[in-house]
């Protein structure tokens, strides 16, 4: 098996440069763009975006102020629930390192961008922060909201510190198209309902990006403390990308998957937190491959690693030094389908053995894969037994 060789660090991957995306087949940006210049004033990019929304056959590439704050303290009249108008047309905003903000000291509620279903949305954020967004009453998506047919893309854009009352602490696609290069997102949360950072029902892909204490909030036990994907096909995937710090008070303190097509690749799951399934809970289809290393993690009820109710296919990954603090399967907990393949499983702890894997009436193959040094045991007791793994 090939040694893991060292992560790209975080300022590298948000150092990564903007381009223009394509995902799903539609461009971020169409022919005979318009291109409007925005004065540093909240007041000047709710008229961009409403000029913009006027032409929806045609793209618009909104430039921010360079490092202005558009700071907001209310929502903009007519649905939507956000500061700015709907976004119902294709618009580009290159950021140019600027903020757009809800006031510390308002009282009111509501996100920044909402995209309405089969309206012709396709919103594209580039070199721009979303911070303090706040959504109440059952409201999912504290700083973004997609819906079905509409699109986002971000590129080398900052979530920090967005909270939503119902699920998505930062962003929630509801079967819309998203795709995240390049981002960070910190501090998001929701306070019940899933993804601290991100829930998502439609096609979702992240690279390049990290995601670092953001959580599900107490209320109740929410599922992926920085992603929650769920959907009966639409894929989702993580590549090249770092999942640490974050918490669930349900499962999968990083990422809770219920699709059948999911691939984490060359990414870092470490230091996350969650009842069940400390990094990763699958229920559905998961794919983990390309040199990924789940290490530090802590379930407190079992599958310190990954929690593994699903189809789990392991690739070239080290899962390592997790912990169950108060059950078994420090490093996995299994009570589906598991293949592990050129993988190493070591030095993780639980409560009651086994430490390394807890093999739960489900089925576990091992190809070319170690499970050793864990405390107390490795795989013993398993029902059934886990072929090929000893003491």
């Amino acid at each position: 098996m090939r040694p893991l060789r060292r992560h790209r660090q975080a300022a590298t991957l948000l150092a990564a440069p903007a381009f223009a995306l394509t995902f799903g087949g539609l461009a971020a940006t169409p022919a005979h763009a318009a291109t409007t210049d925005v004065a540093c004033s909240p007041a000047a990019l709710i008229q961009a975006i409403t000029t913009a929304n006027s032409t929806p056959t045609t793209s618009d590439t909104l430039n921010l102020a360079r490092d202005c704050t558009y700071g907001y303290a209310e929502q903009v009249a007519g649905p939507g629930r956000s500061a700015l108008p709907q976004i119902t047309s294709p618009i580009v905003i290159n950021g140019r390192d600027a903020t757009i903000a809800r006031d510390d000291d308002t009282g009111n509620e509501f996100r920044f961008f909402n995209l309405p279903p089969t309206t012709g949305g396709n919103l594209t954020l580039r070199d721009v922060t979303l911070t303090n967004a706040e959504i109440g009453g059952g409201g999912q998506g504290g700083a973004i909201q997609l819906g079905f047919g509409t699109v986002v893309s971000l590129s080398n854009t900052r979530l920090t510190g967005n909270t939503s009352s119902n699920g998505g602490g930062a962003i929630h696609n509801s079967n819309g198209t998203l795709r995240v290069e390049g981002s960070y997102f910190k501090g998001n949360n929701t306070e019940a309902g899933h993804g601290g950072a991100i829930l998502s029902s439609g096609a979702t892909r992240v690279d390049l990006s990290v995601f670092t204490n953001n959580s599900t909030g107490s209320v109740s036990g929410g599922n992926g403390g920085a992603i929650s994907h769920t959907s009966i096909s639409a894929p989702f995937a993580l590549t090249s990308s770092i999942l640490t710090g974050n918490e669930a008070k349900g499962l999968g303190g990083a990422l809770y998957n219920n699709s059948s097509s999911a691939t984490v690749s060359d990414s870092q799951i470490r230091s996350n937190d969650a009842r069940t399934g400390g990094g990763i809970a699958n229920f559905g289809g998961l794919t983990i491959n390309m040199l990924t290393t789940i290490r530090g993690n802590t379930g407190a009820f079992s599958g310190g690693g990954i929690y593994n109710f699903g189809t789990l296919n392991t690739r070239n990954t080290v899962i390592d030094r997790n912990a169950a603090t108060q059950g078994t399967g420090g490093g996995l907990h299994n009570q589906g389908d598991a293949t592990l393949t050129d993988s190493r499983v070591t030095r993780n702890t639980a409560a009651h053995a086994p430490g390394g894997v807890h093999n739960e009436g489900g089925s576990i193959t091992l190809n070319h894969t170690t499970i050793e040094n864990s405390n107390p045991g490795n795989c013993d007791p398993a029902n059934p037994a886990v072929t090929g793994c000893t003491q």
